[in-house]
């Protein structure tokens, strides 16, 4: 009876067992297919944001780039435009230049008198008497010049205003009331230049 009771025992201890270990292994497949479900997801999320951070620094560095390149140009322009504008500072200075050594030639006077006349027909047409101011250093050809202009018979009389004008050479014509200034001196006329040199400078920049 009693070997009977230890064989049922036994073999009720082995069906245990197995059912225990079948119940481990199926636990431990279970186990190892959430796991790898899991990591499978984690590495989907991982991928994902991976690309996501990526993404960013591409869109990032293209950013940077276009903002280096878009400096690089304005610097380029900049500097392309100062060097511009600093050539044609020194042309309109060697122009001013020019027009002022033309006192050291002999018809100066004459020069003088043409840019008198020309100023004095702008204003001709409005009054009688017209005033003629020159720079300090050209003091000794007022009367000349004046003589020259009434010279002409055009019609009007020109006086010689010995106050000098702050020029530096030229002209100035003023008519009858003061209201009117026509401006032939060599500051002016450089200003008027500008334009017309810098046309025939930059397209050799």
């Amino acid at each position: 009876m009693n070997e009977i009771s230890n064989e049922k025992i036994s073999a009720l201890q082995n069906i245990i067992l197995e059912h225990a270990k079948q119940q481990r292994e199926a636990l431990a497949s279970d186990a190892r297919k959430e796991a790898e479900t899991w990591l499978s997801n984690e590495l989907v999320n991982l991928e994902r944001e991976t690309n996501a951070v990526l993404a960013d620094a591409e869109s990032r560095a293209e950013d940077i780039h276009r903002r280096q390149i878009l400096s690089a140009e304005k610097e380029k322009m900049t500097e392309a435009l100062r060097q511009q504008n600093r050539l044609l500072g020194e042309a309109l200075k060697k122009f001013r230049d020019g027009l002022v050594h033309l006192r050291d030639r002999a018809d100066y006077a004459d020069i003088l008198t043409g840019l008198a006349l020309e100023a004095a027909r702008s204003l001709s047409g409005e009054t009688v008497t017209l005033r003629l101011k020159l720079a300090a250093l050209d003091s000794s050809f007022g009367d000349k010049v004046a003589e020259a202009v009434n010279g002409k018979n055009l019609g009007f009389k020109m006086t010689f205003d010995h106050e000098p004008a702050p020029i530096i050479g030229g002209c100035w014509v003023i008519n009858e009331d003061g209201r009117r200034q026509i401006n032939s001196d060599w500051q002016s006329r450089t200003q008027d230049m500008s334009d017309v040199i810098a046309e025939r400078l930059l397209p050799l920049l």
